[in-house]
């Protein structure tokens, strides 16, 4: 469950989300100059920053204890084993 989770979030946080939130805002007369625009990217990318360091945290920790436990050779195996059907057998 965490690697899925860490996957999702690394995933979220390279979606363009300030790009369509800018979209949405300009088209419904929210945001009407340059500054206002430019402050809420500045926002909206430092949360997406930080859910993507959050994600490669809860994965770094998951792929370090498995490379302990299996190897570092093993643990992209592993890795992809827990992420396709949960925990190990």
């Amino acid at each position: 469950m965490r690697l899925r989770f860490g996957v999702s979030l690394i995933i979220i946080s390279w979606l363009p989300i300030a790009q369509l939130i800018l979209f949405v805002a300009h088209n419904n007369g929210q945001l009407t100059s340059d500054k206002q625009s430019s402050t809420v990217r500045l926002i909206v990318w430092t949360i997406q920053i930080l859910v993507g360091l959050i994600g490669v945290w809860l994965v770094g920790k998951l792929a370090v204890a498995e490379a302990k436990q299996k190897g570092w050779k093993q643990t992209p195996k592993v890795l992809w084993h827990i992420f396709l059907h949960g925990k190990m057998d």
